[in-house]
Parts: structure tokens; sequence; C-alpha cells
């Protein structure tokens, strides 16, 4: 969780560690990549309004740090322009940044979900190859 402010990042760790997620956050860009270097990361979710380095820069150097990561872009302004933007820099989805950490749940749980599905079609097709 990259979140510049202290209580909303909190709210959103709290919830997201009661939905049985194990949290780890920051509050910056840099603290981002030094935790990830260190951490197992498989899904990050990013504020674009973060101090020193903006959320697209640290999307762009996490998609480079964890390939496997799932990044979702937390922003205040979710057009088309935005999100492109994101998608290109790595990112796997941009949302409207929420004011409740139970929509952090239901994207993760979105994100799981398609993982799975896409999982499953690869095994399904590595099956029918042989």
């Amino acid at each position: 969780m990259v979140e510049a402010d202290p209580d909303l990042q909190h709210r959103f760790a709290r919830r997201l560690t009661v939905a049985g997620n194990r949290v780890v956050g920051t509050s910056s860009g840099e603290g981002a990549l030094a935790l990830a270097s260190h951490w197992a990361v498989d899904l990050a979710f990013v504020a674009e309004d973060l101090p020193a380095m903006e959320g697209l820069e640290v999307v762009r150097r996490l998609a480079k740090l964890v390939p496997h990561a799932r990044i979702v872009l937390l922003v205040s302004d979710d057009g088309p322009d935005v999100s492109a933007a994101a998608i290109l820099a790595g990112a796997t989805a941009c949302v409207r940044k929420p004011r409740r950490g139970d929509r952090l749940i239901e994207i993760a749980a979105r994100l799981d979900a398609e993982a799975e599905a896409a999982e499953r079609a690869l095994t399904q097709v590595a099956g029918a190859a042989e």
C-alpha cells in the first residue's frame, strides 16, 4: 500500500489485513521500491499523488522490479488518458481512489479471480498441446 496520507494508508491497510491479506505500507515511491526489493510483492496499490515521485513513475519502476506483481494505480480522475498511461506504465488496473477500504478488497478479489481464470486457461492449453 503506497499512500502519502498516513490516516488513509492505515485505514486501507487495516481493511485489507482484516480481509486476510498481509499488507506492508509506505508513504513514498522510494519506500515502495525499497520494500519491493526485499519483500515478495504480488499486489500493490499505488496512489498517484505521492511526494518526490509521481505514482505513475512508481508503477513504471515497480513493474520492472517485480514483473509478476499486479499493480493498481489509485487516481483522483480515472479518465481514459490516465488509465491508458497507467496501463502503458505497467499497471494492471487504474481506478478512482476509494473512500473506503472495502473497495480495495473488491478490486483485489477481482484481480485474484482473473489471475486464477488465466492460469486455468493456460493449464488447459498446455494439456491440449500434449
